[in-house]
């Protein structure tokens, strides 16, 4: 389920890509109301649907996700809010009403704000701070490293190493590109190429393989909540403790 609005403007998002008009709706698509919306998720959830609340960024309208939540939670099924986790307080207030967090941080403190497409401490400092926050509340936690070329599995260790062992981790392949909405409601994303002054660069992947290597030699106890994800679109490589697969539409 997504909420077009974005405090972020991150280059990479597959919702944030799309073009938008100043009051953050996509082009064709309308909004629906509340009751509208709960009738959608009972019927998803009756066909026994995972719920996520993605966007954009959901913990703009956090009324809307304890209401959201509350009523899934009800019905038996099972949520998921995918947030940049940038909105101090907000992770607290819905932490009750929602079953599990998907985070993305923007790279590392000299990525941030390149990544974002914000400035300050909003980049990564506060982010930062309340995914790290989340090791306290009950709910279940996803975290999504993408990979921008110069971090390092020290970058990795610095930022994450609180929540190993406690989240789930998916280090996914940076790809750049362009994304436009459609009327019918689907999308398609393009293959940018990158300036040669750019900041966010994807890292090559033998070195992604690398890294990815590396944190799990020295963290071999937590392996299994570990997964690489290269790829997208046509094709999907996906690696985990238990090996290699490819997924392909």
């Amino acid at each position: 389920m997504l909420v077009a609005p974005c405090n972020m403007a991150c280059p990479y998002c597959d919702v944030g890509g799309y073009a938008k008009d100043s009051q953050h709706r996509l082009p064709g698509w309308s909004e629906m109301s509340t009751a509208s919306i709960i009738d959608f998720v009972r019927d998803e959830v009756a066909e026994g649907s995972v719920i996520y609340l993605t966007g954009g960024e959901p913990l703009m309208f956090p009324e809307l996700v304890v209401e959201l939540g509350s009523e899934i939670r009800r019905l038996g099924g099972y949520s998921i809010v995918c947030t940049n986790a940038s909105l101090s307080g907000r992770l607290e207030q819905v932490s009750p009403y929602v079953d599990e967090f998907s985070v993305s941080l923007k790279g590392n403190a000299g990525l941030g704000e390149a990544a974002s497409g914000v400035t300050g401490k909003l980049a990564f400092e506060v982010p930062r701070r309340n995914t790290v926050g989340l090791a306290d509340l009950p709910n279940a936690v996803e975290i999504v490293v993408v990979m921008f070329d110069g971090l390092t599995v020290d970058d990795i260790v610095e930022v994450y190493a609180p929540l190993f062992g406690r989240a789930s981790f998916a280090f996914k392949e940076y790809r750049h590109k362009a994304t436009v909405a459609h009327a019918d409601h689907s999308y398609t994303s393009t293959p940018l190429q990158l300036a040669d002054a750019a900041v966010v660069r994807p890292m090559p992947r033998d070195q992604i393989r690398t890294v990815y290597g590396q944190l799990c030699d020295r963290y071999p106890q937590f392996v299994e909540s570990f997964t690489l994800v290269l790829g997208g679109g046509d094709s999907q490589v996906v690696v985990t403790s238990a090996g290699e697969e490819l997924f392909t539409p």
